[in-house]
């Protein structure tokens, strides 16, 4: 029976500012994204701090870094339809944010949007040094949540976050949008 509903953050319950900007800005062939994916690396892994992240955001936008929270950050919008979601699968189950992010940045990012208390448990990647795909990260999750493995079903955007995550024994769900979200879940037995 699952107690426990794991969500990561970008891409599912909001907009990713890197994603989002990137899709705006730039074309899918720019030499710009493979930076952005090696630095996105190292500041998901807590690496690299905030006012570090700002200044390599600057310098590969030429945004500068006193403008990155309102034109990189603010516009990574919650999905509503998600937000609505979760508000209503809070009433039965344990809610966990599972995400691999800058720490600092998410946390601001959930009390600027008023999301933090949609979740009972709230597990960054930088936060702890690992980063989904990595078994021990979804231990830590099994470990966070107090629950079997068994008992935990998890939502990501990624492909490879999914398998990993289905591989390692938590039941995962390939995010595509709300609306399919919600049948996936019911498919899985979670009562919505």
């Amino acid at each position: 029976m699952i107690k426990v509903i794991a969500f990561d953050y970008a891409e599912v319950v909001a907009q990713g500012p890197l994603t989002t900007w990137l899709r705006k800005n730039l074309q899918p062939d720019d030499e710009r994204i493979k930076a952005f994916e090696e630095h996105a690396r190292d500041w998901d892994l807590g690496v690299i701090a905030l006012s570090e992240v700002d200044k390599i955001l600057s310098r590969l936008t030429g945004i500068v870094p006193e403008k990155i929270w309102e034109e990189f950050y603010e516009m990574s919008l919650p999905n509503l339809d998600t937000i609505n979601l979760i508000k209503e699968l809070k009433k039965k189950y344990k809610i966990v944010l599972f995400s691999n992010f800058v720490g600092e940045l998410l946390r601001k990012l959930l009390n600027h949007y008023g999301i933090t208390d949609l979740f009972d448990e709230i597990i960054i990647s930088s936060e702890h040094k690992m980063l989904k795909p990595d078994p021990n990260f979804f231990e830590l999750l099994v470990t966070k949540s107090g629950v079997k493995k068994t008992e935990i079903i998890f939502t990501d955007d990624r492909k490879e976050n999914v398998d990993a995550s289905n591989v390692f024994g938590i039941k995962a769900i390939q995010f595509e949008n709300a609306e399919q979200l919600i049948k996936d879940l019911q498919t899985a037995g979670v009562k919505i």
